[in-house]
């Protein structure tokens, strides 16, 4: 039998809190992202069934008394008799399919996350600000000498002020010298991207974006929730949580080849029309610089699904609380700035961040207050979505929580990416 307190390195009369925090450290130690050896699936199962057994199985008193005939109760420890051993070889094989099972569904999820193309997003921004501090390093390193060289080179005292700041980032590259440009392993390699949009699953179910088209491509794949329950916790003054516990169900929207590769080029120019406006529009605000991209990218995008005939892939963002909040968000931003019309141009007063900061801190109690007022219409799309779809919204599930921050950043990423 197994020493399983050996296994997760604790003690034998580690508390529990020291198990579930011993286990959560050698967790992450063997994750695949992070662990690539041949043993770590192995490794993780064997943490996992010490876990297991020493948390829901290990019974912490395993003593009981028994009568001696004599009118005495004797001690028995059920640690050395045959019943106790068949007992701990019982546990132990439920312990390891458990962590099979852990295991498992902690490698479909990764999967899920892979393919959601999240990571893939991460790691380009990652490879992006690792470029732009590698840059930062070299301004930081010759900028003391170009002032001495244009000033006198009593200006290289700069020096102390500059060089501290770029031995930093030089350590941090140095550290990280062997994988710095490429710090993870894209999922979607050229061959893989090449597959979705080529490759076609034979099938005869209807395609729900495209009429007369078979959903021969890769599902849209749609995630919604029903709080259950809100669970909060105070631990003092400036430490308070909140606890959402959803019950979650995903949905598979059937799509066609043509309907997926729309919805790509959909997605592809939102951002490049965000980009471009963000960039290039002359226009001294960025906030209203962005809304023009938003407006851009919106109005090219559904003039091609209009040509093409194929319905949104994001449709269900687009509901009548959406439209009263977005309605509000732009009303607050035009309260908080000055328009001129020759020459055209918007600018915004010193309160904008206070506005911007106030909307993504306080949509969800809008949201909140037009569930209040328009009941299960607040969230209903305004087009016509798949039928599980209606079904669960209908029955109060929603497509994101009325959580600060989340109520504002995710439908705009929704939006943007699909």
């Amino acid at each position: 039998m197994k020493d399983y307190y050996a296994v997760l390195h604790v003690t034998d009369n580690a508390t529990r809190s020291d198990i579930q925090a011993a286990y959560r450290q050698l967790a992450k130690q063997y994750h695949p992202d992070v662990n690539k050896s041949t043993d770590a699936h192995d490794k993780f199962c064997e943490i996992t069934e010490a876990y297991e057994f020493l948390i829901n199985h290990w019974p912490r008193k395993m003593e009981t008394f028994r009568d001696d005939g004599a009118g005495q109760k004797e001690y028995v420890s059920y640690r050395s008799t045959k019943e106790y051993d068949r007992f701990r070889q019982e546990v132990r094989e439920r312990a390891h399919q458990q962590a099979k099972m852990r295991y498992e569904k902690f490698k479909q999820q990764h999967e899920a996350f892979q393919i959601s193309g999240i990571n893939d997003i991460a790691l380009l921004l990652k490879i992006a600000f690792r470029i732009a501090g590698l840059l930062l390093f070299i301004f930081l390193l010759l900028l003391p000498v170009y002032i001495a060289i244009q000033n006198g080179w009593i200006m290289i005292v700069l020096v102390f002020l500059t060089w501290p700041f770029a031995g930093i980032i030089g350590w941090y590259v140095f550290d990280n010298r062997r994988h710095y440009f490429i710090p993870g392993k894209f999922y979607y390699s050229p061959g893989r991207i090449k597959q979705l949009y080529t490759h076609v699953h034979p099938t005869v179910q209807p395609c729900f974006y495209c009429q007369a088209k078979l959903a021969d491509s890769v599902p849209y794949k749609l995630e919604l929730h029903k709080l259950k329950d809100l669970k909060i916790s105070s631990g003092g003054f400036r430490q308070h949580n909140v606890n959402y516990i959803n019950k979650n169900t995903g949905i598979e929207i059937p799509r066609s080849q043509k309907a997926f590769i729309v919805h790509s080029v959909c997605a592809l120019i939102k951002v490049v029309s965000l980009l471009l406006c963000v960039l290039l529009v002359p226009i001294s605000s960025i906030v209203w610089r962005f809304i023009a991209g938003m407006v851009a990218g919106g109005m090219a995008s559904t003039l091609l699904l209009m040509v093409t005939r194929t319905r949104s892939n994001v449709s269900y963002l687009v509901s009548y609380g959406m439209i009263c909040r977005a309605g509000l968000w732009v009303l607050f931003v035009i309260l908080a700035s000055h328009f001129s019309i020759k020459p055209f141009n918007i600018n915004t007063t010193d309160s904008i961040q206070f506005v911007i900061t106030a909307i993504i801190i306080f949509d969800c109690l809008i949201m909140q207050f037009l569930d209040f007022i328009m009941g299960k219409y607040a969230s209903r799309p305004l087009a016509v979505q798949y039928s599980d779809v209606s079904k669960k919204i209908g029955s109060g599930y929603l497509v994101y929580n009325d959580i600060p921050v989340i109520s504002v950043v995710y439908p705009l990423f929704k939006w943007l990416l699909g």
